[in-house]
């Protein structure tokens, strides 16, 4: 008899989140069809007695481990302690505001189990607002390791939330990093180059909350600069031609500089599949 892979799930939460959200992100891990072993939570930072309240809460339902950095450091170091403090090889990521599906991890670790060969394991998502019966479209990643590193020169080619990957994988890459907005499309890229076996599942894995706070956070001046100072820095890799990203550069910045309005109406009418 074939042993179930163990896991665990890594999320981080700061003073920020919403402790309903937060609240309904746990309730469907505890609903799902497979559990993680510990469920790493990295308080980035102090946190909010409410989202305090929601952790106690549902250390008694999961196996809970949390991990505290004193000040605020970002995504991409608190992801980095989460990843250290992880204990099994599999690591699962989650946002704290997000909605898994139940039975995501079930198929993705029948997907491990039957191409044990694999490092980085993501799948679909849908995006949603006031509820995940309204969810109002899809982001589709390709499937298969070459059609992802042919859609990496162009866009991020996992749904973050719902990746799984090997941590000894992950480590050998560098860890997350402190890379502001780009901390898992650059650990991808990292990936990539070293050759490792990656794809993504053609199943929606996790509804995704998103709305006009999102596109915002996706706009600006700090967001444009970094656009251009991370495709430079695939390109100094050797990941991009310098054709490849004077396009991607024409492509990207532009739409980070526009009013949100605009911005939300080209996420969700040209760079999302709609649901509706």
């Amino acid at each position: 008899m074939t042993r179930p892979i163990s896991f665990s799930l890594l999320m981080a939460v700061y003073k920020k989140d919403s402790p309903e959200f937060l609240a309904q992100a746990l309730d469907s891990v505890v609903g799902s069809s497979c559990r993680p072993t510990q469920v790493v939570v990295v308080r980035d930072g102090p946190v909010t007695p409410e989202l305090d309240r929601v952790l106690e809460q549902y250390s008694e339902h999961l196996a809970l481990d949390l991990v505290s950095l004193p000040v605020n450091q970002g995504l991409g170091p608190a992801l980095n302690a989460g990843v250290l403090a992880c204990r099994e090889e599999w690591i699962a990521r989650f946002d704290s505001d997000d909605i898994c599906s139940a039975t995501r991890f079930e198929q993705q670790l029948a997907y491990i189990a039957a191409h044990p060969e694999t490092s980085l394991l993501g799948g679909q998502i849908q995006e949603f607002e006031s509820g995940r019966e309204h969810a109002y479209a899809s982001r589709i990643v390709p499937l298969e390791q070459n059609a992802i590193y042919r859609y990496a020169k162009t866009r991020n080619p996992f749904n973050h939330m719902t990746v799984m990957f090997r941590k000894s994988a992950v480590l050998a890459a560098g860890n997350y990093q402190n890379d502001p907005l780009y901390e898992d499309y650059a650990l991808w890229i990292r990936m990539i180059m070293q050759a490792q076996t990656m794809a993504n599942l053609p199943m929606i894995l996790v509804y995704a909350r998103a709305g006009d706070n999102m596109f915002r956070r996706r706009g600006g001046w700090k967001y444009a600069w970094n656009e251009i100072r991370f495709q430079y820095g695939f390109y100094r890799k050797g990941f991009l031609s310098l054709p490849r990203l004077a396009v991607n550069i024409a492509s990207r910045v532009p739409v980070r500089l526009v009013p949100n309005q605009v911005r939300a109406f080209i996420y969700r009418r040209v760079l999302r599949r709609s649901t509706q």
